[in-house]
Formats: C-alpha cells, sequence, structure tokens
C-alpha cells in the first residue's frame, strides 16, 4: 500500500520532471478546507504560515486531514528558522516554502533543516509523519529526504542579484516568484510594471539555464500561458479565500442577472 510519503515524492518527482501541476494557497485555518482542497483534484496546496494565523496547531490540524490521503501540503513559514520548518515536516507537511531567499547561504540553509543525511533536521520519527514510531529511524529518514519538497521564495532584489548562486544550491527543488514583494522590493506600484517583469524574466532564465523548477502565484488561471513560456510549471492560482469569494460573487451577480 502507498504511502504518504510515496506520494509526496511522487509530487517532488513530477514537478523534477517538468510536468504542469496546479495548486493554491489556504489561508484559512481550517481542516475541513484542508479536506477539500485535498479532494478538489488539485495537485497540492500551500498552507500560508506566513501572511495567515497559521501555528503549528493549526498546521497540525489540517494536515491530520490531508496527510492519511497522502494529498501534498507545503508550509509556506514565516522565517528560515530550523526548529519550526522540523515540527511542520514532523506533522506530515510535504515541504516547505522559505521566504525571502536573498542568498545561496539562505537556500543551503533551508535545504539543510528539510533534510536529515545532508543537512540537520532534529530527528524522531514519533510524529505523524514518522507513523507515530512505526518506521524504523533509518527508514524514516530515508524516506523523508526522498519526498520532502524545498521551494525557495525569490522576492527581493537581493535575491535576484544572486540568482545565480542560488540556483548552484544542491537540494532546492523549485524556485517560487514573489511578484508582489518584488514590486515592494524594487519601488514599483504594480506587479505589470517593467521592472518586476524584467525581474521575472531574469530569475526564470537563471533557473532555466540552470535545470531548476520555476513556481510562481497567479490571480487567474488565464495568466498561467505567458508564464508558461518563460518556463514556469508551478501554478498556484489564489487561494481558498479568493476562490469562495469569486464563486460569492458569481452567485450574486448570477441572480443580480435574472
Amino acid at each position: 500500500m502507498e504511502s504518504a510519503f510515496d506520494r509526496y515524492a511522487q509530487f517532488r518527482q513530477r514537478c523534477h520532471a517538468g510536468e504542469k501541476v496546479a495548486g493554491t494557497f489556504q489561508k484559512t485555518p481550517s481542516r475541513h478546507v484542508g479536506e477539500i482542497l485535498a479532494r478538489s483534484g488539485l495537485d497540492f496546496a500551500v498552507l500560508d504560515a506566513e501572511h495567515a494565523p497559521f501555528g503549528i496547531e493549526a498546521i497540525d490540524d489540517v494536515l491530520a486531514a490531508a496527510h492519511p490521503r497522502g494529498f501534498p501540503v507545503l508550509v509556506r513559514v514565516p522565517e528560515l528558522r530550523t526548529s519550526f520548518i522540523g515540527a511542520c515536516l514532523d506533522a506530515g507537511a510535504s515541504g516547505i516554502v522559505i521566504p525571502h531567499v536573498m542568498s545561496a547561504e539562505n537556500a543551503a540553509d533551508a535545504v539543510a533543516a528539510a533534510r536529515f543525511f545532508a543537512g540537520g533536521r532534529g530527528l524522531s520519527p514519533s510524529g505523524r509523519a514518522g507513523d507515530y514510531g512505526a518506521r524504523t529511524l533509518a527508514g524514516f529518514m530515508a524516506a523523508s529526504d526522498e519526498a520532502v519538497s524545498v521551494w525557495c521564495q525569490i522576492e527581493d532584489v537581493e535575491g535576484v542579484a544572486n540568482i545565480n548562486s542560488i540556483c548552484s544550491v544542491a537540494g532546492v527543488d523549485a524556485l517560487f516568484v514573489g511578484r508582489a514583494d518584488l514590486m515592494r522590493s524594487l519601488g514599483a506600484s504594480t506587479i505589470d510594471e517593467a521592472a518586476v517583469e524584467d525581474a521575472v524574466s531574469r530569475i526564470a532564465a537563471a533557473g532555466t539555464a540552470a535545470g531548476m523548477r520555476l513556481a510562481i502565484h497567479i490571480g487567474r488561471v488565464t495568466e498561467a500561458e505567458r508564464f508558461a513560456k518563460l518556463g514556469f510549471t508551478i501554478f498556484l492560482c489564489g487561494s481558498d479565500q479568493s476562490l469562495l469569494s469569486k464563486a460569492a460573487g458569481d452567485i450574486r451577480h448570477g441572480i443580480d442577472a435574472l
């Protein structure tokens, strides 16, 4: 029988192979929302612990519903904190998204926080990821290192300037472009300004040249095509909040049109 780690490893392999995968952010700390997303047909979800009220208890609660289904759920952590990253992975997260990666050192620290054999992640198989102690130590370490994804978010001028060295770090599975913070960092007014688009293109070119996978958040699925042309294959479209808001608005507009 396939384990959650088997499913997570398959997802990681699909990303490495350049398959186009679709997911969304979950910003509501609810296991019910997590379970709905796990049943939705999406390839993955990202719990947004950087910009939404996700402490480890809320993360654990959502993963309790998603992990038994083998649905890949990554956590965007608020900062590069080794203990919190380990706690998320012990709870059953399929990977981590690290915000504001600005250097190769940041990227290497992110990989080390998520890996046992090639890093310094603290070891305990007593949690959900270790099947509550049913896995051997060696088996748990090997399965986790094979399955867990590490995505580095590039969203600052420093990260763009250091993109080639970041791409050289072994163990980074994807570069996740954050256009909103790039806009802020560049002093632009919208994410569609030329300076932001130029930065996105520079990241994409460097990532593609290094064989790195590229991820991006889009507000509408119709945006995906232009980024796919730049080499992006991992798409996060909206969030549970925006999807609910749009569906509710569509109902309102539909009734108003009668």
